[in-house]
């Protein structure tokens, strides 16, 4: 009798504790996403005031929230199994997300009025911005490789 009492009161506190884990495993993996995304915007840009490019992203802070959310999915996804090595597929993934997000192509950058002049397909790039789309990937590889939480090394899966 001692023994079913021990085990009711046991699985719920150990149902409960699992849960905490849970969701405490899932805040760390949020919290990762959101420096490695934060980490490749950051370098992208650095990269972009470096090669003295034309259109220089603001800083991090100063990003609209929708666009966080968006950017921080593409290294989610990029830190993952799932990720391209592709610049010409990250090219076509990054217009979709802009389209979404209501730019439109026009040959002056306007961040105010959301025209873009890189909303363009991947073949009419220049140098410059196809150069800038394999510094992305690269960085991605950095964030993917470099900045993790101890659970990894655990060998639990952190990236659903």
């Amino acid at each position: 009798m001692l023994g079913i009492g021990i085990v009711r009161k046991v699985g719920p506190m150990t149902q409960r504790h699992h849960q905490e884990d849970e969701m405490a495993l899932q805040e760390e993996v949020k919290e990762l996403n959101n420096r490695r995304a934060e980490f490749v915007y950051n370098g992208a840009r650095l990269a972009a005031i470096a090669s003295k490019a034309p259109i220089v992203p603001v800083q991090w802070s100063e990003r609209e929230d929708a666009f966080k959310t968006q950017f921080v999915d593409v290294i989610k996804r990029q830190c993952s199994e799932q990720r391209s090595m592709s610049p010409e597929e990250l090219h076509g993934s990054w217009m979709q997300a802009y389209l979404t997000m209501g730019w439109v192509y026009g040959e002056v950058y306007d961040r105010e009025e959301r025209i873009h002049p890189d909303l363009v397909s991947y073949a009419l790039l220049g140098q410059l911005e196809r150069d800038k789309d394999a510094v992305f990937i690269a960085l991605c590889e950095i964030a993917r490789q470099f900045i993790y939480e101890g659970y990894q090394e655990r060998g639990l899966n952190g990236f659903s």
